[in-house]
């Protein structure tokens, strides 16, 4: 089990009570007006920790309410169990014929749950090289029509750029990136850290509207505490939970992905605002970013009302398929 994404919880504390204090208002919820589905595609460091299990079990809610079309998932990190683990979450959700993307050049991490996904669940397991599969679904789409979410590494995000920026340009209308922190990191932040030179060409060359989610935003969001009582027994997401925490157990290391993910289903939703207009991220070498003046279509998210996010994603992560309710 690895620490939490770095230690800015001292210097973050103040704007996070500042978010907690507030009183609440009713929580955001996923029942939003209908709007045409996000096209999405999911890109992750599966499999190191909680977090990443939870966003999955988010998207697939959303998709069953017909908000998100999920695309395809790829995992940005050298993980042998990720393809069928990844292909196991998707299989009991319902939605066994997402394509699954594995990188090429990729950092080797741990696994802390994977393995245990991809032994005892049903999955194909036909993986695809993640940057060709990339091609692919976005040339299926219409223009300007896809969202792409980072919670992970940038290393197939950098590799894309560098096989086909037209396309990106052409095809993606927004990508979200949990990376960072914003205005600016004291520490090299997990997912930026973990492909670096990756995440120095995206950050300066991507060529869509990007926004990101900082490491700031899910310091003082703790959800997922409800999945032992709220999915079967059957469950894989309930599985990665009760393995890293043990059912009964309060999750209270911070909560990242998930926060991502929210904001490319639902946008702000009275939780959020955009800032850095007139801005853009830059990264140094030691893995340290700051948003300076100038340039790029690029934002970063503030959150503004902490209660109704956690509502929010809990609702979502604690929905289980239809079918198993």
């Amino acid at each position: 089990m690895r620490l939490p994404r770095f230690v800015l919880v001292p210097l973050l504390a103040a704007s996070m009570v500042l978010a907690m204090g507030a009183a609440a208002l009713a929580p955001a919820t996923a029942s939003s007006p209908a709007a045409a589905p996000v096209r999405l595609i999911v890109d992750t460091d599966f499999g190191q920790w909680w977090d990443d299990v939870a966003a999955l079990a988010m998207v697939h809610a959303a998709a069953d309410t017909g908000r998100v079309r999920i695309l395809g998932i790829m995992s940005d990190v050298d993980n042998p169990w990720d393809a069928a683990a990844l292909d196991a979450v998707d299989t009991w959700y319902g939605r066994p014929d997402i394509p699954i993307g594995v990188p090429t050049g990729a950092i080797s991490v741990d696994q802390n749950y994977s393995r245990l996904l991809a032994q005892s669940y049903p999955h194909a397991g036909r993986p695809r090289d993640a940057v060709d599969l990339y091609r692919r679904l976005l040339q299926a789409q219409p223009d300007h029509s896809v969202t792409i979410l980072s919670i992970g590494a940038l290393t197939n995000l950098a590799r894309l750029g560098r096989t086909d920026p037209a396309l990106v340009a052409r095809k993606v209308a927004r990508t979200v990136i949990m990376g960072g922190a914003y205005p600016a990191a004291t520490a090299p932040e997990w997912n930026f850290n973990l492909d670096l030179a990756a995440t120095r060409q995206v950050v300066t060359d991507w060529p869509t509207r990007t926004v990101y989610d900082g490491f700031e935003i899910g310091a003082g969001i703790f959800v997922g505490n409800h999945v032992c009582a709220t999915h079967p027994a059957d469950s894989p997401v309930r599985a990665a939970f009760d393995l890293l925490y043990g059912c009964g157990n309060a999750q209270t290391d911070g909560t990242w992905d998930p926060t991502a993910m929210y904001y490319a289903l639902y946008g702000t939703d009275d939780v959020y605002e955009l800032a850095g207009a007139g801005g853009h991220n830059a990264v140094t070498p030691d893995g340290l970013n700051t948003w300076v003046p100038g340039g790029h279509d690029q934002r970063y998210l503030l959150l503004t009302d902490a209660t109704r996010l956690t509502h929010a994603i809990d609702t979502l992560i604690d929905t289980p398929p239809a079918a198993t309710n």
